[in-house]
Order: structure tokens, then C-alpha cells, then sequence
């Protein structure tokens, strides 16, 4: 078996891409890879749209946690072979988004691809399953909770509502004590609450709530954006801790854009009233009249 240590650093890899044509790009598509740092088998891989877990695993190969966007697979598939021989055999999506799944297809030779029954409905008719790709579509899904493999491969899927989707998955490695959160928490900053896909502002600080006191046993935690910075060995995992916080911060902003509504300011009035930035310093408010919409369409209801 092929191992290559990047414990602290991060290793550049990349592959040039394909159009549907089959013509070469000019543009490498380039992805870094560093290790978790609690084992030599579980791999954070940024670069190309949403963090890609990968796991060695002890007796059913890779396993990867999202695609990331169309065109990508190349470079994910580039990582794993410079890590082991053990071919992917599992895909797991946290959501429905095209840069979470958009490489599914990418990967013909995987048997199982796993999400929620919901983002499951939410990837039939988009375009990356298109034209034949139906096939690359999950075919395993559940509803609240299920375990795949078992032992030290044991990977446990919850989902505790709808947040950023209705379909978002936390995936939790058992046995090395780490989770990928997927978007439900994508960064320290405001959510992209996708209504159109079952997202919700009122459900999302109740569905962190109990993801938080659900889930026990995790130190690291791989979000689903908010990468480390280009050619720098900082570390792109936050921790549970960072969950729990997240948790309170939506609950903030959920106040205090319901208390801008039932007060019946404007979006752009409760947008620039937002009173977070003291309490929570290190959050981006970026974006604010984009969350403050979504939360005051699903209030207005």
C-alpha cells in the first residue's frame, strides 16, 4: 500500500481538465491535500468547490466525502493515487449542490454513492446527472441515521433538519473522532440558506442544537468550505467547539433579524442592524441582506 506523509504540509496536486469533448484545458485544475493529523489514512482535499474527505480505510477502500465541481474528479482521483493502490469504492454527499457532487460522474467504477433521501431528490434533473449521468445519482439513502462498515471503518451519517438544504448529512469518522459538517457549517460566516432546496433560517440554530448534543465523541471537524490558505501548512480543520459556537450564532442571528422583522424594518435596515460582529469577531457578515432575505420570506409565510 502507497502512503505519502503530509502531515503538516500541504501537497499540491493537480490535473489538467477535460471538456465534454474530451480536449484538453489549458488550466490545471490543482487541489492540496493535507492529512487530518490523526491517523495516516484520513486526507482533508481543498481546492475545486467543497472540501473532499478522503479515507484509507482499513478493509473497504477509499471513501469520499463530496466531489467537489464538475471536472474535478481527475485531480481527486490523482490525490488518492498518490496516497494508496486501493481503489474508491464509496461516495457519500452531504448535500444536493453542484460543487459538493459535481464529479460524482467522474467516478464509474464507484458501487455505492450514499446522501439523504432528500438531497437525493434534490440531485434528480440537475444538470450534472443529465444526459445519461442518472446513473451516478446516490443509490443508497436514508432518512435520520445510518452506519456504513464496521469496526475502525465504522462511518456514521446524521441528519438532525433542514439548514442550509433539507438534505445536509454530517458524516462522522467513529474511530478517529472527526466529523464533516458539509455546508450546514461551511465557514465562520453567515449561511447560504437555500429555500429552494427545503433550507430553512427558523430551523437552522434548532438542527445545529442537535447536531451538537446528538453527535458525541469528535475533537476535528472538516467544514465544508473555508480552506487554509494557498501554499500555507495551517490547518484547514476547526473542532466541535466550533460547531457548538456556530450553533449559538445562528440562534443570534435568528433573533435579531425575527425582532428587525416583527419591528417591520426593511431587509436592508435589519441587514445593516445586525449586532453579531462583537460577540462573534472572526465571523464574515458578508452577504448579511442575502441570509436576512431568506430568513424574512420564511417568516413572512
Amino acid at each position: 500500500m502507497r502512503r505519502t506523509i503530509v502531515m503538516g504540509a500541504l501537497l499540491a496536486i493537480g490535473a489538467a481538465g477535460l471538456t465534454a469533448a474530451g480536449v484538453l484545458q489549458q488550466e490545471e485544475r490543482r487541489v492540496a491535500v493535507q492529512s487530518m493529523g490523526v491517523a495516516e489514512n484520513l486526507y482533508l482535499v481543498s481546492g475545486g468547490g467543497g472540501h473532499t474527505a478522503l479515507l484509507i480505510t482499513q478493509n473497504n477502500g477509499v471513501v469520499l466525502v463530496d466531489t467537489k465541481n464538475p471536472g474535478w474528479g481527475a485531480s481527486i482521483l490523482q490525490t488518492v493515487q498518490a496516497l494508496t493502490e486501493e481503489p474508491v469504492t464509496t461516495i457519500i454527499n452531504t448535500h444536493a449542490h453542484g460543487d459538493h457532487v459535481g464529479s460524482n460522474p467522474d467516478f464509474q467504477d464507484v458501487v455505492r454513492v450514499v446522501a439523504h433521501e432528500n438531497a437525493r431528490e434534490s440531485m434528480t434533473g440537475s444538470e450534472v446527472f443529465a444526459g445519461g449521468n442518472e446513473r451516478f445519482l446516490p443509490n443508497e439513502t436514508y432518512r435520520d441515521r445510518l452506519t456504513l462498515f464496521e469496526g475502525l471503518d465504522a462511518i456514521d451519517l446524521y441528519h438532525f433538519g433542514p439548514g442550509h438544504t433539507n438534505g445536509d448529512t454530517i458524516v462522522v469518522f467513529r474511530a478517529l473522532e472527526v466529523a464533516h459538517t458539509g455546508d450546514l457549517f461551511a465557514r465562520k460566516a453567515l449561511p447560504f440558506i437555500d429555500r429552494s432546496n427545503g433550507g430553512s433560517g427558523v430551523s437552522y440554530p434548532d438542527t445545529l442544537a442537535r447536531a451538537v448534543d446528538g453527535i458525541e465523541g469528535v475533537s476535528r471537524v472538516i467544514p465544508g468550505h473555508a480552506p487554509p490558505p494557498p501554499g500555507s501548512p495551517v490547518r484547514g480543520w476547526m473542532t466541535w467547539d466550533d460547531v457548538r459556537e456556530y450553533a449559538a450564532f445562528m440562534q443570534d442571528l435568528l433573533d435579531d433579524v425575527r425582532a428587525s422583522f416583527e419591528a417591520g424594518r426593511s431587509v436592508d435596515e435589519a441587514a445593516a442592524g445586525l449586532d453579531l460582529q462583537g460577540k462573534y469577531p472572526d465571523y464574515s457578515l458578508d452577504r448579511a441582506e442575502r441570509a436576512v432575505q431568506a430568513i424574512y420570506d420564511e417568516l413572512g409565510q
